[in-house]
């Protein structure tokens, strides 16, 4: 019997509340075995704002701690330069070479995933799912994927959250971020301007 295994990846700059909720609903609206949380070393579209890796990696073992069904990995800050999602697709690929793998992607992202390097090797390896973040409207989005892999594009229809890491750095907020972080983040003097 095959495993569904999930890939939630990003810079978690710090992880949220959000990124919990979302990896929450997508353990259990897809059935998913197993959920890889992820951070990225450098990310090919986004800046990293200065923190480390190693930083974002512990925030998220402790935003998962008391999740059975997540590994937080830290496959991507092992690999030099670049974080390529289609890398990380078939590192997992190879790790789980039976198993049915889906990719966690937010809405945010969807309108550009087109330009993500090698994108159709990852809808080859993977399904791709979408979580809303707002009220976005991503049906063209959508039928661009489609129209390359018409059956591996999935919405996840999750409960919409207005939350982001940009929002915590430019006002750390205890409540924004699950039991634990804050008090690592205050413990290694992380986001003080």
């Amino acid at each position: 019997m095959r495993n569904k295994i999930g890939i939630f990846g990003g810079t978690f700059n710090p992880v949220h509340k959000g990124h919990r909720a979302v990896a929450l609903s997508f353990i259990e609206r897809l059935g998913l075995d197993l959920l890889y949380v992820i951070p990225n070393n450098i990310p090919p579209l986004k800046e990293s704002h200065g923190v480390s890796g190693e930083d974002r990696l512990k925030m998220l073992e402790l935003a998962f701690a008391d999740v059975e069904r997540v590994r937080v990995s830290d496959i991507e800050l092992r690999r030099e330069g670049m974080s390529f999602t289609c890398d990380t697709v078939q590192e997992i690929k190879q790790l789980h070479p039976q198993d049915e793998l889906f990719l966690l992607t937010g809405d945010d992202w969807i309108d550009r995933f087109d330009q993500w390097r090698n994108y159709k090797s990852i809808l080859e390896n993977a399904n791709l799912v979408v979580a809303y973040r707002e009220n976005s409207d991503i049906s063209d989005a959508i039928e661009r994927i489609r129209a390359v892999s018409p059956n591996r594009v999935l919405l996840l229809e999750n409960a919409r959250m207005k939350m982001s890491s940009t929002d915590f750095r430019s006002k750390p907020d205890r409540s924004l971020v699950p039991d634990g972080v804050y008090e690592y983040i205050e413990e290694r003097g992380l986001y003080r301007k």
